[in-house]
């Protein structure tokens, strides 16, 4: 298919093969230097198409860049997309961009690094026509202190987490699109996911402190569903700030908690949407045994070479202190600042660090737990342990409140 794909794209690109441009016309091609023969090598080429107030589509109709890392997941070579200013997404592999629509600006920048080579991409962009609402129902609205409220409900996964065949979050499956609305993920500059996190108020994500960001280099990803699509209208965010517990202890993963300060405050939709954070010592509410949520883009098994371009989801039990304790011996020890949860089939995993485990309380969904650790094969009979949020709540008020 690729091959057909390239012979029926190669109408002249003799004006498109520079190094990237400014692209005002109203329809034309562009794409990698050299195409359809192999790209060079040390390359950063920027593509810009100004909006001119009309409305851009962009069609990627060939696309292969060399494949990303089998071991890290990142890209070589790299094409990143911006929206309006907005990281849409960053491609490598085959793994193309969807077309693009928009009334804004769009950048596409690609990079190579000084190694492997490929035939690169092309693509064709045309200007004018309408953009055709389908629908008239009102976005919803969201009154003050309205959080854990998704506006699209989760499906429960009570009959398929025990599905051995469906490999998932360990054996969980897909969540609804953008049923979990606080879920963030943590991306490189390159569009790598290495963790998780929530949103608990426009200017405040909780992640876990072993997942360590980068300020400088990295995102925080708002509104995802499908991170392989490149086609959602994601709100992509630098960090101002990143308070992790001075307690911390990277032996014993203790006090495994951080807050994320977005450097410009996240815009509530359907999308994009807080997180209750459970009350400091009502451990009450959420007793062992109780059913809760774990979600994330993690490996769906501890062999994997990748993670899901879905966000996964998975139903899992609360278990008492005591019980985890026995399961993990004197191997490690289960503090006061630590919930397990699990072993009943499905469990988190590398790649979920510092997303949430949320319990339901009174309507609402409540961050009881931010994923922290647990078996190192991802065992779905060991429990896993998440950082406590009723014990670490009143660290995570003060420390939001003066900042």
């Amino acid at each position: 298919m690729l091959r057909l794909l390239c012979c029926l794209v190669l109408v002249s690109y003799t004006a498109a093969q520079s190094c990237g441009g400014t692209f005002t016309a109203s329809s034309g091609t562009v794409a990698s230097p050299n195409y359809p023969n192999s790209y060079g090598n040390d390359l950063n080429c920027e593509y810009v198409f100004p909006a001119n107030g009309q409305l851009l589509q962009i069609t990627f109709n060939a696309f292969l860049l060399e494949a990303a890392s089998s071991w890290t997941g990142s890209c070589y070579d790299t094409v990143t997309v911006y929206d309006g200013g907005n990281r849409v997404g960053a491609y490598c592999g085959s793994q193309s961009p969807g077309t693009i629509t928009t009334r804004s600006e769009v950048r596409i920048v690609f990079t190579s690094d000084y190694s492997v080579t490929t035939s690169g991409f092309s693509a064709s962009y045309s200007r004018g026509g309408e953009i055709i609402t389908t629908t008239t129902v009102a976005p919803p609205t969201y009154a003050p202190g309205s959080c854990g409220t998704p506006a699209i409900q989760p499906r429960s996964s009570e009959m398929l987490r025990y599905d051995q065949a469906e490999g998932r979050i360990v054996n969980g499956d897909d969540a609804t699109p953008h049923s979990w609305p606080w879920q963030v993920s943590l991306q490189t500059s390159t569009g790598w996911h290495y963790c998780g996190g929530s949103i608990v108020n426009n200017e405040w994500v909780v992640t876990a402190a072993h997942c360590d960001p980068s300020i400088s280099g990295d995102y925080v990803i708002l509104g995802e569903h499908n991170k392989g699509g490149g086609t959602e209208p994601i709100q992509s965010v630098r960090i101002s700030k990143k308070i992790c517990h001075q307690q911390y202890n990277s032996n014993t993963i203790d006090y495994d908690i951080c807050l994320l300060k977005l450097a410009t405050p996240a815009q509530f939709n359907t999308n994009v949407h807080p997180v209750c954070m459970a009350a400091s010592g009502d451990d009450a509410s959420f007793p062992a045994g109780m059913s809760c949520y774990t979600s994330g883009w993690g490996k769906t098994s501890a062999s994997s070479s990748t993670t899901p371009d879905i966000l996964q989801q998975a139903m899992i039990p609360l278990i008492s202190t005591s019980s985890c304790q026995n399961a993990w011996g004197s191997v490690n020890t289960i503090t006061d600042r630590m919930i397990c949860a699990g072993a009943d089939g499905a469990t988190s995993c590398m790649g979920d660090s510092g997303g949430p485990l949320v319990c339901q309380k009174d309507g609402a969904w409540n961050l009881v737990g931010v994923v922290s650790w647990g078996s190192s094969q991802c065992s779905t009979s060991t429990p896993a342990v998440y950082a406590r949020v009723t014990n670490l709540r009143q660290w995570l008020d003060s420390t939001m409140a003066n900042n």
